[in-house]
């Protein structure tokens, strides 16, 4: 008695790599047949000897299947026109090939990195030159340009993947495509071109693809979206028509856009920007006013020019008083004012006041301190400092109004 069907079978192991063999042969076109891998044999005389990116692709076949039959030739089409591999291709049938691929190596390295096991063919029986073929293939295979990428990105990067229920990434979108995340980011920034700037990145592809540009201005894509697509708009009008050389763009390109905008109004010198662009972007700031003190006006004829000074005799220079609050170790250091180890003043040494003698001033300049007595501070004025600029700004208003005899007496003494 013969056994029922289905006894001494796996039936669920075998629905399994049936699920499993359906899954790997996603999106093969409807209506064209298929061959399994070890079927296929790449032609000895394909004209890429280096296939690129075959890695990149063989992500793309995983996840959505080859959507682009490759087109084959039967043996003996084959052999018709390349006699001399008749002994490759003969041990190739009799290890079970069926086909030479004629176009598509590439995809057929990439779908066995990818371990798919069948992909969809297009099979030609004639053919007047598989020579002429693969080069007009290439040659009529003609991709969008760079602005036409990059809008195509951008569209793509606002829908949903059906996988993570979420808007793509950009590394999302570069695995899916095959493309690396910088191709997608790059061409993604061009959108932010202006129309003068993005026909230049056209006419620079077109150059590349051997096709006459339609314009002069030639701009490659890596510096036109890494560097003028970071610029506003009135920069970037400035680098097409030359006001705006490439190397002060690379550095404006650096700047936040408030600055940049400086930069326009003339607030900012390329010199400014070369020293700001080094700072990350969330310390970038304007130059202090104070800090970049404005040129004098040189005088004109409605300008009337003031006669300098005459310069002090050492009689009629004023002494730095002692600071209120400190005392020091001699009375008669505190008539001298310097505090310094020089030599004192006599008795009779003229003094600073309206008499002919006043009393040496003490430190609260209220007449005269007695030897042994105890000094008494005037109370110190509180002034609230919130931040370090205020106290910057104080400073420099303090150091404003004293004289140049002054300053230097601070200069010497702080050095």
């Amino acid at each position: 008695m013969s056994p029922k069907p289905g006894l001494g079978r796996d039936l669920k192991a075998e629905r399994e790599a049936a699920r499993a063999r359906v899954a790997r042969q996603k999106l093969i076109p409807q209506g064209l047949p298929t061959a399994r891998i070890e079927q296929l044999l790449p032609s000895p005389e394909n004209g890429r000897k280096r296939l690129h990116k075959v890695q990149e692709l063989a992500r793309t076949l995983k996840s959505d299947g080859m959507n682009t039959a490759m087109t084959v030739l039967p043996p003996a089409v084959f052999l018709a026109k390349y006699p001399q591999h008749t002994a490759l291709v003969q041990e190739a049938v009799a290890k079970g090939v069926l086909y030479i691929v004629h176009h598509g190596h590439r995809r057929l390295a990439a779908a066995k990195v990818a371990g798919l096991e069948e992909v969809p063919i297009l099979i030609r029986d004639t053919v007047s030159s598989p020579r002429i073929a693969a080069i007009q293939e290439n040659l009529q295979r003609m991709g969008l340009n760079p602005i036409e990428e990059g809008e195509e990105f951008n569209e793509t990067l606002q829908e949903i993947d059906e996988e993570t229920g979420k808007a793509y990434t950009q590394r999302g979108l570069a695995e899916r495509v095959g493309a690396s995340q910088t191709y997608i980011s790059h061409r993604v920034a061009l959108l932010r071109l202006i129309p003068e700037l993005r026909k230049a990145v056209v006419d620079h592809w077109l150059k590349e693809q051997g096709l006459e540009p339609e314009g002069d201005l030639l701009l490659p894509v890596r510096p036109a979206a890494t560097v003028y697509a970071r610029l506003r708009e009135d920069l970037q009008m400035q680098a097409v028509t030359g006001a705006l050389a490439g190397e002060d763009a690379a550095v404006v390109a650096k700047l936040r856009e408030d600055l940049q905008g400086a930069f326009v109004e003339g607030k900012l010198t390329i010199e400014d920007a070369v020293e700001i662009a080094r700072l990350p972007q969330s310390q970038q700031k304007l130059p202090d006013p104070l800090e970049r003190p404005e040129p004098s006006p040189e005088p004109t004829e409605t300008t009337p020019v003031l006669p300098a000074p005459p310069a002090l005799t050492p009689e009629e220079k004023k002494p730095v008083p002692t600071p209120r609050g400190e005392a020091t170790p001699d009375a008669a250091d505190q008539g001298n004012g310097t505090g310094d180890d020089g030599p004192k003043p006599g008795p009779d040494a003229p003094g600073t006041g309206d008499g002919p003698n006043p009393p040496a001033a003490g430190p609260s300049g209220r007449g005269e301190q007695k030897p042994g007595t105890e000094v008494i501070a005037a109370p110190a004025r509180i002034i609230e400092i919130r931040e370090e600029k205020d106290l910057d700004q104080l400073v420099l208003a303090l150091i404003a109004h004293l004289t140049d005899e002054e300053r230097e007496y601070v200069r010497q003494n702080l050095a």
